[in-house]
């Protein structure tokens, strides 16, 4: 529950969860230091008065005196008096005897005897019925001698009312306080964090939205006024990053159309040789290895209008160049197709089928296919021509992808094998669950213009391309299917040997 409160009743809980307990136990001590200092107050006082009637008490003789001394008492316990009841004891053979007292006359208790007959001043604390008293017992001295004692009961109800109204006032004084710090930490957050985060929350709404001119106010100096600033900066550079990114598109554009129209010259400039069966399947291809890059511009360009917004434009615009790329070396390989031995270097076949995939994912998103690569570990790398191995793979996915259709499982897998002469191999299957090819025509699939998608725009010369790219590279090509089970194209090449 703690995670979901806003940060303005965070602060205040825990503020006022701290102050509470200290105010509370401040009050404690207050109430209870109050009443020790009290009660000791009375205890003194009525150490005191007893030792003055004590001294009293020897000094009244006679008829005259004791009334005098009576009269004395009678003061000590009137209207406002702390005492009780007062009585002055004296000792005789058959205990102590009163001599004079005021107010409630208790019967002498052991303390008076103690103090009479020992000569000891005794004070205690005794509970009687609902209250507390002091009895203070003192003895009556004479020629050295005591003589009797001195009696004095002191409620101690004033100092508990005392000590009672001191906690009622501790109480109230201690829930206005905590009144004026909970409204004064609310008003101050208020202002402080939680309208000038809101002001930041709506400017990071509008440029969600797509108004990336908004801008949050910098009138601040603290650390609000900080993310203020470095949001404002980072909304600078998203809106320079944008205007950059539609100029490199125009240009991309621009570049594309350019090698579209080379591509189309080089096609008119192909002779009519002893090459003019193959020229017509190299021109055909050509346009099958324009398409297939133009499908991954398309498809990321439209990802690149929905997440404008996305710092991984960058890493998308540089997917696009490569495309153009590629576009400009299909032109080329069409031009140099009389070359006996295409360039061979090793190729990381991971890496190169980690690339297809990101550039097919537009595709498969967009037709709800599920990609699943499961690629082993240490795998060999292979001698062979980059952009050939490029162009087999994609046809294979490309071909994978069209099968399925709508929904789906695309698998790709690489893992290492051998020839049949015992060199070292890898084995890639491109899989996919659509339904399936039957015998009749899976027999004749890797025949060039072969194909059972005319009507959609298929060529019949991926696959053929596949094979004659395979077979120039020292490897094999072949397909595995059932009606309604999918259809797996595996592909073995020879791995580099060193």
């Amino acid at each position: 529950m703690w995670h979901r409160w806003s940060l303005r009743a965070k602060i205040v809980g825990l503020t006022v969860g701290v102050v509470l307990p200290i105010m509370a136990a401040t009050t404690a001590l207050t109430v209870r230091l109050s009443r020790t200092a009290l009660e000791d107050d009375i205890r003194r006082s009525g150490l005191a008065l007893a030792r003055e009637l004590a001294t009293l008490a020897t000094s009244h003789q006679g008829t005259d005196g004791e009334v005098q001394f009576q009269q004395e008492i009678g003061r000590i316990v009137g209207r406002g008096s702390l005492v009780r009841g007062a009585a002055v004891y004296a000792v005789s053979p058959r205990g102590l005897v009163v001599r004079a007292y005021g107010g409630r006359l208790d019967p002498p208790g052991a303390a008076d005897e103690v103090a009479a007959r020992e000569g000891q001043e005794v004070v205690a604390v005794e509970d009687e019925a609902l209250t507390r008293i002091w009895r203070v017992s003192v003895p009556v001295w004479e020629s050295k001698r005591s003589i009797g004692a001195v009696s004095l009961s002191l409620p101690l109800a004033r100092a508990d009312g005392l000590a009672q109204r001191i906690k009622d006032q501790a109480l109230l004084v201690g829930a206005a306080t905590v009144i004026l710090l909970v409204g004064t930490l609310a008003i101050f957050m208020n202002r402080a964090l939680t309208a000038p985060l809101a002001r930041i929350l709506r400017v990071m709404g509008g440029a969600e939205g797509g108004n990336l001119d908004v801008r949050a106010p910098e009138d601040r100096q603290d650390e609000v006024g900080q993310v203020a600033r470095g949001l404002n900066r980072m909304l600078d550079r998203v809106s320079s990053f944008q205007t950059e990114l539609a100029h490199r598109i125009a240009e991309a554009t621009t570049q594309l159309r350019t090698t579209n129209e080379r591509l189309y010259a080089a096609q008119q400039q192909v002779g009519r040789n002893e090459r003019l069966a193959a020229a017509g399947e190299l021109a055909a291809a050509m346009a099958h290895n324009v398409g297939s890059p133009l499908t991954g511009v398309s498809g990321h360009l439209q990802l690149l209008e929905e997440e404008v917004a996305d710092p991984a434009l960058k890493e998308r615009l540089r997917r696009i160049q490569g495309q153009v790329d590629r576009a400009v070396a299909a032109a080329r390989h069409f031009l140099d197709a009389a070359r006996p031995e295409p360039s061979r270097v090793p190729v990381n076949l991971k890496a190169l089928l980690e690339d297809l995939l990101v550039l097919t994912s537009s595709e498969s998103q967009r037709k709800g296919i599920v990609v699943a690569p499961a690629f082993a570990e240490g795998l060999p790398a292979i001698t062979a021509d980059p952009n050939q191995m490029h162009e087999l793979f994609q046809n294979l996915i490309a071909n994978a992808l069209d099968a399925m259709g709508v929904g789906g499982t695309l698998s790709v897998t690489a893992e290492p094998t051998s020839e049949d002469d015992g060199g070292p191999a890898v084995r890639v299957t491109v899989g996919d669950t659509g339904p399936g090819i039957p015998p009749e025509i899976l027999s004749r699939a890797f025949e060039p213009f072969f194909t059972t998608r005319a009507s959609s725009g298929g060529t019949g010369l991926g696959l053929a391309i596949a094979r004659r790219i395979a077979g120039n590279h020292g490897g094999s090509i072949r397909l595995e299917s059932e009606p309604d089970r999918g259809t797996r194209a595996i592909v073995e090449l020879p791995a580099c040997t060193r």
